[in-house]
């Protein structure tokens, strides 16, 4: 046996695969690299490129975010990131008003509620008190459920806070609810939140669970006694003085309809987003809207008031969104999340309990 002749062989077996790994690296480094250069060009594009919009909605987009908030900062002065985080009026942005003439509307709406089925009508078409819709713009889809009894809605908590937050499904099962979407916000420095620090208030059963008693939390989201939907900016206090038995609030995001008056010019990015309405009848209205795939960058808050007027709603609010927002029912993801890492612990949820037989 000529161990020399066999110790070439090897040698140069190993320089092969030497070879070969060194060439798979060099190629994926390369691919990274253009990858990460492509992505750069096209936010340089989009930062100092003609159109005014895409440089809004790029702005805004990644400032909704709680992780990238710094990138419009590699791109564009301090100034001009202000400036495109509070446009005016006079800045052009037809897109942000979605407010229309009142007899113009109510001829749109006569015709969107003979062809549209995302217009509530007599023919209701509930399962069980349930009707689940897609929904769809030119650049978002998702789902909207309407809960014909606002009595099957409650508001799921932890039961106690700084710790850790729960998924939904795992709200959904020690309720015994059959669905959901998530709910408030919470403390989220860097994206890194666990879900466990509501961003302001949490009331249940009468009872202030979270909050600074003195302070003033924009958007709190709750229900009365008698299951009617109240929102607006309140202390904890201030929110059981104005009759709310259980909520919490999202700080971040918006008031979209106050008694059938619609916000209007909140702009936004393209992002994923929730809400929650009510109609004049008590129909609960929750949506989830899915982004930042090809699929569906996502929406704007413009884009909520819209849906939730479009559905009839009277009072109507944002929910936490991005990589939080979600909708379950019987055991199944309806909507898909946008976490690199999948879903997030939750600080509380909206949760839609089982019929009650009477």
């Amino acid at each position: 046996m000529d161990i020399g002749s066999e110790h070439k062989k090897s040698f140069k077996a190993i320089k092969i695969i030497g070879a070969v790994v060194g060439d798979s690296a060099l190629i994926f480094a390369v691919t990274a690299l253009s990858a990460v250069l492509f992505v750069m060009l096209v936010m340089y594009t989009l930062t100092h490129g003609p159109s005014e919009q895409a440089k809004y909605i790029f702005v805004n987009s990644c400032n909704e975010t709680s992780a990238l908030k710094f990138l419009p900062h590699w791109f564009l002065n301090d100034e001009e990131v202000f400036r495109l985080l509070s446009p005016t009026a006079e800045d052009g942005f037809d897109y942000l008003d979605f407010k229309k003439d009142t007899a113009v509307a109510e001829i749109e709406n006569e015709e969107a509620a003979a062809t549209d089925p995302s217009v509530i009508s007599e023919d209701d078409g509930f399962v069980d008190g349930i009707k689940i819709e897609d929904i769809g713009g030119e650049t978002f889809r998702g789902k909207v459920m309407l809960v014909r009894d606002p009595e099957r809605v409650t508001i799921g908590v932890l039961p106690s806070y700084g710790g850790g937050g729960k998924f939904l499904y795992s709200f959904i099962e020690d309720y015994g609810a059959i669905a959901g979407i998530n709910g408030g916000g919470f403390a989220d420095e860097e994206g890194k939140g666990n879900g466990g620090c509501p961003d302001g208030v949490v009331i249940k059963d009468g009872k202030i669970l979270f909050g600074t008693p003195g302070e003033v939390y924009n958007n709190v989201i709750g229900f009365d006694a008698d299951h009617n939907l109240i929102n607006g900016s309140f202390s904890p206090a201030g929110a059981l003085a104005s009759g709310i038995v259980e909520g919490f609030s999202f700080t971040m995001g918006n008031v979209l309809i106050k008694d059938g008056v619609e916000a209007v010019r909140l702009g936004g990015g393209y992002n994923p987003r929730a809400a929650i309405g009510q109609t004049e009848d008590g129909t609960i209205i929750l949506l989830v809207i899915e982004g930042r795939t090809a699929a569906s960058l996502g929406a704007t808050r413009d884009d909520l008031v819209k849906i939730m007027s479009e559905y009839g709603a009277v009072n109507a609010s944002m929910l936490d969104g991005g990589s939080s927002a979600e909708m379950r029912y019987n055991g199944e993801q309806l909507t898909r999340g946008s976490g690199l890492i999948g879903m997030r612990g939750l600080p509380d949820a909206i949760l839609v309990m089982p019929e009650v037989d009477e």
